[in-house]
């Protein structure tokens, strides 16, 4: 590595098609309404919304540390960041590259602004985590953050702009009226498109995302074991509405997973799924009882008293042979002691 190239002090890894000169990023609050996330990093590039995420490298995971400690894997500084991390940009020319000290960069991906103009919307219902939204519905009436009446795009930026964040002012017209067009419910007159954003339209178009998902399944999301046929789609679309929990606010997801379509019904395919745990879980119990019952009895069995099994012997009565006095018999006498 040459020594007279400067260090960079980001690192952020573009997509092919995002040639972006300057990165100008801002923050939005988080789609989810989430209390313990923060904001998520955005930026422009090419008519598209693109979203930065932190990759740390160069450090083991917390259940190998005493062992890393041990045999010098990982040095950090005492403000516990490595002290050397090596990134390559150029395979063919390996010293087209840097040492950081930092141990991390980041990356973008494309993100749908759809998502934080939803949070938008629910912006009065908060969660504190993850969990709650797999908890009992309440009856909770979303509290708009934007105007509740048609306004045109302008008008419906400056809402977002003054009820939401003011980071919204960094969205162009163009992309934002692309996302309303999607979520809200649209009116033409005098030549003028006006929009209002529906809870509705809202939920078609997670929808539309969920059956995507299905579509293009994951491998990376194990399936529960023995399904399949009918039930094996039913479970991918309760995880596919599972996967979008991060992104999503609770209201959203609680009318998600009522949504009813001839193409997508994914109330029948929670019930369905519920109904799968449930045998499952009877199932399970049966099991449990077999084994428990057949222990026992083996118990039972071992622990009560043999009776002793008497063997009889049979004996052979030989008759004993009396000594004669034969021819023979004579040549054979005792030795006199005296």
């Amino acid at each position: 590595m040459t020594a007279d190239k400067p260090v960079p002090r980001r690192i952020v890894a573009l997509p092919k098609d995002c040639a972006i000169g300057k990165l100008k990023i801002f923050e939005l609050p988080n789609p989810s309404n989430i209390e313990s996330k923060g904001p998520i990093k955005v930026f422009m590039g090419n008519g598209k919304v693109y979203q930065l995420k932190k990759k740390t490298f160069s450090r083991g995971c917390e259940f190998n540390r005493v062992r890393d400690s041990s045999n010098e894997s990982y040095h950090y500084t005492a403000r516990a960041e490595p002290i050397k991390s090596g990134i390559l940009v150029n395979n063919a020319q390996r010293e087209d590259g840097w040492l950081l000290s930092d141990g991390s960069f980041e990356f973008s991906t494309e993100y749908d602004l759809g998502f934080s103009l939803c949070g938008a919307f629910f912006r009065g219902i908060l969660s504190k985590d993850e969990n709650q939204y797999l908890q009992p519905e309440l009856s909770e009436t979303p509290t708009p953050s934007i105007e509740d009446r048609f306004l045109m795009t302008r008008d419906f930026l400056g809402s977002l702009v003054d009820q939401h964040s003011p980071n919204w002012s960094h969205v162009p017209l163009e992309c934002l009226q692309s996302c309303m067009s999607r979520l809200c419910d649209c009116v033409e007159e005098a030549g003028d498109v006006y929009y209002k954003i529906s809870s509705t339209k809202i939920t078609q178009w997670l929808a539309s995302k969920v059956k995507k998902i299905i579509e293009n399944f994951p491998k990376s999301v194990p399936l529960p074991r023995n399904v399949s046929g009918e039930i094996e789609t039913h479970c991918k679309a309760v995880f596919a509405c599972n996967l979008l929990i991060s992104l999503v606010p609770r209201q959203a997801y609680n009318e998600l997973i009522r949504y009813e379509d001839q193409d997508l019904n994914l109330a029948e395919a929670f019930r369905q799924y519920k109904k799968f745990q449930e045998d499952e879980l009877k199932l399970k119990k049966e099991q449990e009882l077999l084994i428990e019952s057949a222990m026992k009895a083996g118990i039972t069995s071992g622990s009560a008293k043999k009776p002793v099994v008497q063997r009889v012997t049979k004996v052979v009565k030989t008759n004993k042979i009396k000594s004669g006095k034969g021819a023979i018999d004579g040549f054979f006498k005792k030795k006199n002691t005296t």
